[in-house]
């Protein structure tokens, strides 16, 4: 198929850390099984794979194994460090429109007083209303 690129035929899918895309493995899958099935090389900064080959598609299927386990092990990592902070009592989230953290990190009202007015309006109609869908529209 060299020299026979025109519309409708690909010779090759190019990419910088396609790793990214196998990190999720139905994506990084179906890509090698298209490319398989069309014909088409796949070329990243660590080589040339034909999806065609037993034992470039066994690689391609173990890179995106191990780029789906390393997310996995990043995102493991992150909700660790947020136990360890919520252990700790300093773990500090965004909180809800009408709280604040005080100067000694507790969760207060919003002390300007407009925010808390509006938020008593808004909840002083939903107690007549019942329903977020009957707030009048301005």
């Amino acid at each position: 198929m060299v020299g026979e690129i025109g519309m409708g035929n690909v010779g090759v899918v190019l990419g910088l850390e396609v790793s990214r895309l196998a990190r999720n493995s139905s994506d990084w899958h179906r890509l090698v099984e298209i490319c398989a099935f069309t014909d088409t090389l796949i070329v990243d900064e660590d080589g040339v794979y034909d999806p065609t080959d037993f034992n470039d598609r066994l690689l391609l299927g173990i890179k995106g194994t191990i780029s789906e386990a390393e997310l996995h092990l990043f995102k493991s990592r992150l909700l660790g460090g947020l136990f360890s902070c919520a252990k700790r009592g300093e773990l500090r989230i965004r909180l809800p429109v009408g709280l604040v953290y005080d100067l000694r990190d507790r969760v207060v009202l919003d002390p300007n007083k407009q925010v808390r007015e509006s938020i008593r309006h808004v909840l002083e109609i939903f107690d007549q209303k019942s329903s977020a869908n009957q707030f009048p529209h301005r």
